[in-house]
């Protein structure tokens, strides 16, 4: 294969020279870069160049240093004929072919099996790697060829602009029609990300895509792209879905993506046995090559945003402090299954003849006076930075000191407490002017050990306290009166001296009569 000569002309003013195949390179100061640029003024990803034998495409990626050809700044990609002389920062980089010859055709590599005709199977003209991006020759450009290059270079860019998956797909299809005379019908089919198969996401016409199951599996199995001819019209490899649906000649392409094939792209003549060439295979390589790219690109924005709806949903329950430095550590990826054992403070609230008031009430009316109530009762909770584990029918059950720990856990729990019957007395004062049913609160809180976390697989996490305490607040909360917050123990020792009460003792059936501390506050 004939060889480009790279000659580099360093910050030093020494000069190097390598030489490569005609293909694609990415340079930069990067390590990982094809071409590595060692001078201070190259972006570590600088640019793009896909070269051959008579002309190089060069494409900037972005670099603060910019890419000059003849000292004028290059805004956008360009066709450049060989030689030519590039500026990437303070670097020079003449490319050169010193005998053009027309190029062989790639062959796949070592590590990918060869295609195979039998008689079972379709007769392939022409195969090129679908793995490996091979740009169409720049060479004895016609008027159509420029046409099709000029399409083709705009087309990241147009599939970039697009974020509507089914969109992009109907474009990528469009652009391939467009890019091929002889294509009369076509489809694309995209990897399902859940169970693996393909599926139709694109076709031309819309109520007929032409379809071989059997093309489709070998060119996705073996990321081959290839031309298929039936030959003769009585060719034995047909078989008879071929033959019904009057494929004559088609080409095949694979959307590779990290080694994975993502999607095929196919377009067919139905009348003709000799549509397509070599040129033509190269130019829905190309595409495909961008299309894998791009669709990659959105299925997994499409990903990250349902992981972000998931995640935004499993913290919905938290204060939006508490949900920031959650999201932090998912983003870093420290949010993970798991509990641990710990000290904290439980709230147990209760809307007190809740049963009773709501029982002659139409549902809506019930529901509306739920919210009425849960949404300020839940603005106190996570002001004073609890989290809200679930709610149970009318009753709240609240958690303060996690998942993040907080010394300050029973003092703000008291706290909300008070908020919350404060803000009852203002809600009932409203709905009792407005000739709404209305009800008391009753709370109980108490401070113990619990194991909390998040419990769960990691695509179903979900926040939940386990722990006699839960148990320990209920008693509490079913011993408070109407209007009333009652302390445990260690809740009134923790927040002794910083809120006023009184000791008494609550009832209980099991557990006999329970130590209880209930708080003084004014409306």
């Amino acid at each position: 294969m004939t060889e480009i000569t790279f000659t580099f002309q360093l910050d030093d003013g020494s000069v190097t020279s390598r030489q490569l195949p005609p293909g694609t390179y990415t340079l930069g100061r990067d390590p990982r870069s094809d071409i590595v640029l060692h001078s201070l003024g190259a972006s570590r990803r600088h640019a793009r160049i896909e070269v051959s034998e008579e002309a190089v495409f060069v494409e900037d990626l972005g670099s603060s240093g910019g890419t000059y050809v003849n000292e004028e700044r290059l805004r956008e990609p360009a066709i450049l004929r060989l030689p030519v002389t590039l500026q990437f920062g303070q670097m020079l980089v003449s490319i050169a072919c010193e005998q053009p010859r027309v190029a062989a055709a790639p062959r796949p590599e070592a590590s990918r099996p060869e295609p195979k005709t039998t008689e079972a199977e379709p007769h392939i003209n022409l195969a090129l790697d679908g793995a490996v991006h091979v740009p169409p020759p720049i060479q004895n450009l016609n008027e159509q060829t420029r046409r099709r290059l000029g399409m083709l270079y705009e087309l990241p860019l147009q599939f970039a602009a697009e974020s509507d998956l089914q969109k992009l797909y109907k474009l990528i299809l469009d652009r391939v029609i467009e890019l091929t005379p002889g294509a009369i019908r076509g489809a694309l089919l995209i990897k399902d990300p859940h169970d693996g198969k393909l599926g139709l996401r694109a076709s031309i016409p819309l109520d007929a895509p032409a379809i071989s199951r059997t093309l489709i599996r070998r060119v996705a199995r073996e990321q081959v792209g290839f031309i298929w001819g039936d030959k003769d019209a009585d060719h034995q490899s047909m078989s008879e879905s071929m033959a019904a649906i009057r494929i004559r000649t088609g080409m095949y392409a694979p959307l590779v993506w990290e080694g994975d094939t993502v999607g095929v792209l196919f377009v067919d003549n139905p009348n003709t046995r000799a549509a397509f060439s070599q040129e033509d295979l190269q130019f829905l390589l190309s595409v495909a090559h961008y299309a894998a790219s791009a669709v990659a690109n959105q299925l997994l924005q499409t990903e990250i945003k349902q992981n972000n709806q998931t995640l935004q949903h499993l913290l919905a329950n938290f204060s939006p402090k508490l949900r920031n430095r959650l999201l932090e550590k998912s983003r870093e990826g420290r949010l993970q299954p798991g509990g641990e054992k710990s000290l904290v403070t439980i709230l147990l609230s209760d809307l007190r003849g809740f049963t009773r008031t709501s029982a002659s009430l139409d549902a809506q009316v019930v529901v509306d006076m739920l919210n009425d109530y849960f949404h300020v009762l839940g603005q106190e909770i996570f002001r004073h930075d609890g989290t809200i584990d679930k709610f149970i029918g009318d009753a709240i059950l609240a958690v303060f000191g996690s998942p993040e720990k907080d010394p300050e856990h029973p003092f703000k729990a008291v706290s909300a407490a008070i908020e919350m019957q404060r803000k009852m007395a203002v809600v009932n004062a409203r709905r009792k002017k407005a000739g709404l049913p209305f009800c008391d609160l009753g709370i109980g809180v108490y401070t113990g050990e619990v194991l909390h976390g998040f419990i769960g697989a990691e695509e179903r996490l979900e926040y939940t306290v386990i722990g006699d305490t839960v148990n320990k607040t209920s008693r509490y909360c079913d011993g408070a009166a109407p209007g009333e917050i009652l302390l445990g123990p260690l809740t009134a020792e923790e927040v002794a001296g910083r809120v006023a009460m009184d000791r008494r003792s609550i009832s209980t059936k099991h557990e006999g009569d329970l130590p209880a501390f209930a708080v003084e506050w004014r409306p």
